[in-house]
């Protein structure tokens, strides 16, 4: 899988990787089975919402900042 899109996203799904491994997997799983292929995460600080919206014919995951 290959991410693409907001920096500050993709650093968030890194350190989750390292903190939240099985709430990671989750998202990716919802990103890829949802009718809409999109899954909705937050940063620790419940401040920042991004998006995150998987590609099927490419298998990208593209990471968007929501408001």
């Amino acid at each position: 899988m290959k991410f693409t899109g907001d920096p500050d996203g993709i650093a968030e799904l890194k350190t989750m990787k390292e903190t939240r491994m099985e709430y990671l997997k989750y998202l990716l799983k919802e990103a890829q089975t949802n009718f809409d292929n999109t899954a909705t995460f937050k940063s620790p600080d419940q401040k920042t919402t991004y998006k995150i919206v998987y590609w099927p014919q490419t298998g990208e995951l593209n990471v968007t900042k929501v408001g």
